[in-house]
């Protein structure tokens, strides 16, 4: 992987770290999705009228592309339902890479060195040793949590694989990402529409649009980034090395959010660090 691909991804992840963070402390989790995929969609309107068309063989990934992506929001809206945040986000982001690694084997036949894996194995114990600081406590994850967040993970390796394919067919990954945000702008806002009663929608958007603009906007930047670093580099090697922005978020929750501090959490860290070395190597 090129140091650039490499630093670019790895300023996504700080990206994702930081609007999964804005979404864990705003109010109702639809409905600022909601907010940010339709901002988005307007944000990158514009974009269409400048960008070229992306190539033919790329629209039917379009489609399914805006779909796997509602679907992944609507997913973690009732991951978190069901789950604490400090359990379902390192679950169903912990998984995606480990799946991600073995369809982009077996469909796109892409490998990955020795080191590469080692990485990825150190990057993914990592995430999934976040689930231990509670579980001997009062939170455990309950059959429906651990359902949605592993369903979550399948659908963030769908969206992977269809987006990183998608990007490399359309001959534009600027084209492909701006026509994806913007028809997947219009799917959740029609489902809050439908889940939500109008004053309760209106009443919920007037208090989370700031927080819903700022998400669209590190969101689309962070993702854009993402979907670039596909057609340029091995998808397995991207989404793997974008899940560190767990690392970031917990950086986050000890020096600003002020949360406690653990030798588990110590390691944790270490152990994210080490495997983002290897793969940057």
């Amino acid at each position: 992987m090129s140091p650039l691909i490499f630093s670019a991804v790895l300023f996504a992840a700080l990206l994702h770290a930081v609007w999964n963070a804005l979404i864990k402390v705003s109010g109702d989790r639809l409905v600022i999705m909601a907010v940010t995929t339709a901002t988005t969609s307007v944000l990158v309107l514009p974009l269409l009228f400048i960008l070229p068309l992306p190539a033919r063989e790329s629209w039917p990934l379009l489609g399914m592309s805006a779909c796997i992506h509602t679907l992944y929001m609507l997913l973690l809206v009732k991951a978190y339902g069901f789950g604490d945040f400090a359990q379902v986000y390192p679950l169903s982001r912990g998984s995606a890479p480990l799946l991600t690694a073995v369809l982009a084997y077996l469909l796109l036949q892409e490998s990955m060195t020795s080191n590469e894996l080692l990485g990825m194995l150190l990057i993914v114990s990592g995430i999934f040793g976040l689930m231990l600081e509670r579980r001997a406590g009062m939170l455990r994850l309950s059959r429906p949590a651990l359902i949605y967040s592993l369903l979550t993970g399948l659908s963030i390796t769908a969206y992977s694989l269809v987006d990183g394919t998608g990007a490399r067919l359309s001959g534009n990954s600027h084209s492909f990402v701006a026509w994806m945000f913007f028809v997947d702008g219009c799917m959740v806002p029609l489902v809050a529409y439908w889940r939500r009663p109008r004053t309760v929608l209106v009443s919920t958007i007037k208090v989370v649009w700031k927080s819903g603009l700022a998400v669209a906007i590190l969101s689309a930047v962070g993702y854009w980034i993402i979907v670039w670093a596909f057609s340029q580099e091995r998808i397995a090697l991207v989404a793997t090395l974008r899940e560190t922005s767990v690392l970031f978020a917990m950086l986050i929750s000890i020096f600003i959010i002020k949360e406690s501090f653990s030798w588990l959490r110590l390691g944790i860290i270490l152990l994210l660090g080490s495997g983002i070395v290897l793969l940057g190597l």
